[in-house]
């Protein structure tokens, strides 16, 4: 398996964890996992950030806003705010508020930030 998969695998295993506990921390093991492998794969970085995009359909929204916190990358936080701003114009009221919590994870004052202990 590829790193790209192995990230992806663990967004998936994440999200069957959380539904069975629904306690948000539960993610951390898993997103611990993935930023290991992202850190050691720097050549994949334009590959995780198209996996991110595309996690956005099945990954827990904590998995996703611990690792875009972490990394922060620029391209994922535009494409982001273009979502956003889409889901906005379309009046797409369920998308919205995710987008906007993905994208609270780039701001230096981000609520998670304590709460995962980041």
């Amino acid at each position: 398996m590829n790193p790209i998969q192995e990230v992806k695998l663990l967004a998936k295993e994440a999200r069957v964890v959380l539904d069975e506990t629904y306690n948000s921390p539960d993610v951390l093991p898993f997103t611990s996992k993935a930023i290991e492998i992202i850190e050691a794969n720097p050549g994949l970085k334009l590959d995780f950030e198209q996996a991110f995009l595309e996690m956005v359909d099945f990954a827990p929204t904590e998995f996703i806003e611990i690792c875009l916190r972490i990394f922060r990358w620029p391209n994922i936080k535009a494409e982001l705010e273009q979502r956003h701003r889409d889901a906005i114009s379309r009046n797409d009221w369920r998308a919205e508020p995710f987008y906007r919590n993905y994208l609270e994870a780039f701001d230096p004052d981000w609520d998670g930030r304590e709460f995962y202990g980041l």
